[in-house]
């Protein structure tokens, strides 16, 4: 039999195994590098006699502080390439995977690749986001796939075309400050650190964008582009990077074959780092850029069997209407503060997103911990809840430990999985999980303590409530 003192054990090697291994094992973030300046070895040119980049983002103006790779360049003067990205292309990005973000990462020699010359074909292909088909893992330099890669090179520019731009809608993004190093002197400049130009996403603040930091100077012939997929982490209080390959691919495509583009090509220059394949794609704009069900057979003996299994588990079900209830209170609670996050952001644009945050955080800080005590009473005779006593009453019986500890876990869980599903995230860093599985299993133990007012019962309580904060305080000192 499980009684509480084993689940009271079991929650405490659960607690301690998932937080520790959550908070000791490290994050792929930067990794250091030597000195405050990168030397010439360190960065990229990835223009001819052009001006030297390093392919990386910095929490500041040292390379020790690097974060991710920068894995977009686009050739063209200022001011037409942030045009071509906030409203000449023909965007239709799908929020299909997917952040202050946890950025992650040095790099290498040039090489260069032949360009692929685009088409007047006004339509660009459309990546999802995940696993795309790229160049991803060759040895030799490898141009973007083109279709229509045969078309004549001595074709003329063809004449402005005017790109509907209600596909998608830009704003610009809030985000951390993140520097880049240039070295424009080849083209009669300076060097040194710049922040980004601008930022611009696409997307929704608490939920999932696409990500754009772009850095030039006004004598780089390029502007730098750093793209990334992230969703906003309730418990980081910040936003959590994804991706960037993919998020590349995405962008990159949608300039194949425009007619504002010369050529879209992809160059490798050891960019392996900061999260990255090693590859920079490279895109040149034109001259006279211009906006632009299964069913299943069963015999007899296998009716019957399955339908004294349904009359047993619809008999489970019953008794457990009340924990039903719980972890769909609190799968919801999360769930709901998310969408309302979204919400307030598409609703209040005037008003910076971190603004919210006081409203939203303490529904799950507070909430989820409380629902789970109320939910998990068993509402005695002398209870000051009775109106609450009346109402659960009505959903079957008071919730055993075990019981309990299950539908709160899998409540709370389950919300994460949904969460990251409509989030589009495919693919969560294992401390997250960790952390996650902790703070479920905390609140697990806060509902099944909340069960019975006993010795074993308050054991079981404390020690939810201590798992509860010490999963919430670990990412606010950045052990997540």
């Amino acid at each position: 039999m499980f009684t509480r003192r084993r689940l009271l054990v079991l929650g405490l090697v659960l607690l301690s195994g998932t937080y520790l291994l959550a908070g000791g094992l490290p994050l792929p973030t930067a990794n250091p590098a030597d000195g405050d300046t990168p030397n010439r070895g360190q960065m990229v040119q990835p223009l001819d006699n052009g001006s030297y980049l390093w392919p990386y983002t910095a929490r500041d103006t040292t390379t020790q502080q690097r974060t991710l790779a920068t894995n977009l360049v686009i050739v063209g003067e200022d001011e037409r390439v942030k045009r071509a990205l906030t409203e000449q292309t023909n965007l239709d990005w799908e929020l299909t995977e997917p952040a202050n973000e946890s950025d992650n990462e040095t790099a290498g020699n040039a090489t260069v690749t032949p360009s692929l010359t685009a088409t007047e074909s006004p339509t660009a292909a459309n990546d999802s986001n995940d696993n795309p088909t790229d160049v991803e893992g060759l040895d030799a330099p490898t141009p973007i796939p083109d279709e229509k890669a045969n078309a004549s090179e001595n074709e003329s520019v063809p004449k402005p075309v005017e790109v509907d731009e209600s596909v998608i809608e830009w704003n610009d993004a809030h985000g951390s400050t993140r520097y880049s190093y240039i070295d424009a002197r080849p083209r009669g400049g300076k060097a040194g650190w710049v922040d980004e130009a601008y930022q611009i996403h696409a997307g929704d603040y608490f939920g999932s964008r696409y990500h754009i930091r772009a850095y030039t100077t006004p004598e780089t012939e390029y502007t730098a582009i750093q793209i990334h997929q992230e969703y906003w982490d309730w418990f980081r209080m910040r936003h959590t990077v994804t991706d960037i390959q993919r998020s590349r691919n995405v962008l990159e495509s949608d300039f194949l074959d425009q007619p504002y583009v010369q050529s879209v090509s992809r160059e490798y220059h050891a960019i392996n780092r900061g999260w990255n394949d090693g590859w920079l794609s490279e895109i040149r704009l034109a001259p006279g850029l211009v906006a632009l069900v299964l069913m299943s057979l069963f015999t007899r003996e296998t009716h019957r069997s399955l339908h004294n299994e349904g009359k047993r588990l619809f008999s489970w079900v019953r008794s457990n209407v009340r924990g039903f209830v719980m972890a769909t209170v609190l799968g919801g609670l999360y769930l709901g503060v998310r969408s309302a996050g979204i919400v307030l952001e598409s609703n209040i644009q005037d008003v910076d997103p971190r603004v919210f945050l006081a409203v939203l955080y303490p529904a799950i800080a507070l909430g989820l911990p409380l629902l789970a005590a109320i939910l998990a009473q068993p509402f005695g005779a002398t209870s000051r809840f009775s109106r609450l006593q009346r109402v659960a009453s009505r959903l079957g019986p008071p919730l055993k430990a075990l019981p309990a500890f299950g539908f709160a876990f899998a409540g709370l869980a389950g919300s994460f999985v949904l969460d990251f599903g409509g989030l589009g995230v495919a693919s969560v860093p294992v401390q997250l999980v960790l952390h996650r599985v902790g703070l479920a299993v905390a609140l697990g133990l806060l509902a099944a303590g909340s069960t019975r007012v006993d010795e074993r019962g308050a054991g079981l309580l404390v020690l939810g409530i201590l798992g509860w904060v010490t999963g919430l305080v670990m990412p606010l000192f950045g052990y997540i």
